[in-house]
C-alpha cells in the first residue's frame, strides 16, 4: 500500500539549505517513516540526496569532497533498516542520471542503472550494478536513435526492464543486462505531443500508465497490451478548473506525482504552495481535497514509497 512520498526542499535562509522530507498520505495509518533515515551513519545522513525509490528501496547519492569530486551510491530499505554502499562506477565524477530497478516478486536482487550522456544530452551508454554479482557492467546505448532522458522524471521498473520518459516523446526501456533496448512511442491526441509540458509514467494493476500535461489539460493513457504498444485513453481532466487554480495569479500549475495502484486516481502537486492533492478520475472529484501543503520551496521528484519488509539487501548492512 502506498504510504507517502519522499521529496526535497531548498531554502537558502536555512541550515542545511537542502533537506529531505516525507509526507504520509494514510492519515496517521501505516508505518512511521523518518526522512532523516536515522539508521544510517551520520556522515551519510547529512549529505544523502535521494534519487529514486522502487518497491520499498531508496537510491541515494553521497558526495565525496575530494579533488576531483566524486560520489558513491547508497541503496537502503527504510522498513528493515538495511543499507548498502555500492562500489564506485567509472562515471562517478560526472553526476550521470541514475535510477533503481527492483521487483521483489521476481527476485530479491536490485539493479542500479547509470546513464552516460553525450555533450548534446543524448544517452551514450549505461552502466548497470547488480546486487547479485556486486559489480558494474557497461554497454553502449542500443536505442535506434538518440534519446534524451528527462532528468526530473520518474522511472518505472517492471517486466525486468527500466522505463524512462524522454524529450523525444517516447518511453525508452532497457533490461537489466542491457541486451534489450525498446522504444515505445507516446500516443497521439490531436497531433504529436510537440508542445508537451510534462510526461509521467507509473505502474498500476500490472500495466504501464502515461500521464501528459499540455497547457491545463491532463490526459491519462494505459498500455493495455504491452506487446503491441497500443495506448488507450482513460481520462481527460482540465486541472485548473477542477483543482480551482487561479490561472492568472498562480505561476505553478499541476505537477503529476503518482497514479493509484487501482489506476482510477492520481496524486498531483498543485499551485504555488505545492499542495499535494489526490483526484479520483472516474468520479472527477478530489478524494482528499488537501493531503498536505508541502510549501513553495519543495523540490521534485516526489517519490512514492511502498514499504517492503522483506530482507532484500542480503549483502548489505
Amino acid at each position: 500500500m502506498l504510504t507517502g512520498f519522499f521529496y526535497m526542499s531548498l531554502n537558502a535562509d536555512r541550515c542545511p539549505k537542502v533537506a529531505r522530507h516525507f509526507t504520509n498520505v494514510l492519515r496517521g495509518e501505516g508505518p512511521s517513516i523518518s526522512p532523516s533515515l536515522p539508521f544510517l551513519p551520520l556522515s551519510y545522513r547529512v549529505c544523502l540526496h535521494i534519487l529514486d525509490c522502487c518497491n520499498g528501496l531508496l537510491l541515494g547519492r553521497i558526495p565525496n569532497y575530494t579533488v576531483p569530486a566524486t560520489f558513491e551510491y547508497l541503496v537502503c530499505n527504510p522498513a528493515t533498516e538495511n543499507w548498502l554502499v555500492l562500489p564506485g562506477s567509472t562515471w562517478s565524477a560526472d553526476l550521470p542520471i541514475a535510477r533503481l530497478g527492483f521487483e521483489p516478486a521476481v527476485s530479491s536482487h536490485f539493479h542500479v542503472f547509470e546513464f552516460e550522456e553525450h555533450e548534446d544530452g543524448y544517452v551514450k551508454g549505461v552502466q548497470i550494478y547488480s546486487s547479485k554479482t556486486r559489480a558494474w557492467s557497461q554497454k553502449d546505448s542500443g536505442w535506434s536513435f538518440g534519446l534524451t532522458i528527462c532528468r526530473g522524471s520518474r522511472s518505472v521498473f517492471f517486466n525486468g526492464m527500466l522505463h524512462l520518459v524522454t524529450y523525444e516523446n517516447v518511453v525508452a526501456a532497457v533490461d537489466v543486462e542491457a541486451k534489450t533496448w525498446r522504444i515505445i512511442p507516446m500516443p497521439y491526441d490531436d497531433g504529436p505531443f510537440t508542445d508537451i509540458d510534462e510526461a509521467f509514467i507509473d505502474l498500476a494493476q500490472g500495466k504501464l500508465y502515461l500521464a501528459t500535461n499540455i497547457s491545463d489539460n491532463l490526459t491519462i493513457w494505459v498500455l493495455e497490451d504491452y506487446g503491441i504498444e497500443d495506448w488507450t485513453l482513460k481520462h481527460h481532466v482540465r486541472y485548473r478548473r477542477n483543482f480551482e487554480l487561479d490561472v492568472i495569479n498562480s505561476e505553478n500549475g499541476c505537477g503529476l506525482v503518482s497514479i493509484y495502484p487501482e489506476g482510477n486516481a492520481i496524486f498531483c502537486v498543485v499551485g504555488d504552495e505545492k499542495t499535494l492533492m489526490s483526484y479520483k478520475m472516474d468520479r472527477k472529484q478530489s478524494i482528499l481535497p488537501v493531503v498536505h501543503v508541502l510549501g513553495h520551496d519543495c523540490l521534485g521528484p516526489y517519490l512514492p514509497y511502498v514499504p517492503n519488509f522483506l530482507e532484500s539487501l542480503a549483502d548489505g548492512q
